[in-house]
């Protein structure tokens, strides 16, 4: 969970999108690429590109995140 929080954080701080594993609330795997808009105790709002609109993630239900396989990072 603490690198989660770390790409969430990182992708807010520096506006860089991420890519997200996602399971829904009626138990669908998704994957995601998101920019993180804002973060709470619950929630994370987010830009996001496969729905091209800003969504809301329960934070317990993001199983992984990862760079975008289209962002370098050094």
């Amino acid at each position: 969970m603490k690198l989660l929080k770390q790409y969430l954080n990182l992708s807010l701080e520096n506006q860089v999108p991420i890519e997200i594993i996602y399971l829904s609330k009626c138990g669908e795997f998704s994957q995601r690429k998101v920019l993180v808009r804002r973060i709470s105790k619950e929630k994370v709002v987010a830009y996001c590109y496969l729905r091209n609109q800003i969504r809301s993630f329960s934070l317990d239900q993001i199983l992984s995140a990862s760079w975008s396989k289209k962002i370098k990072v050094s």
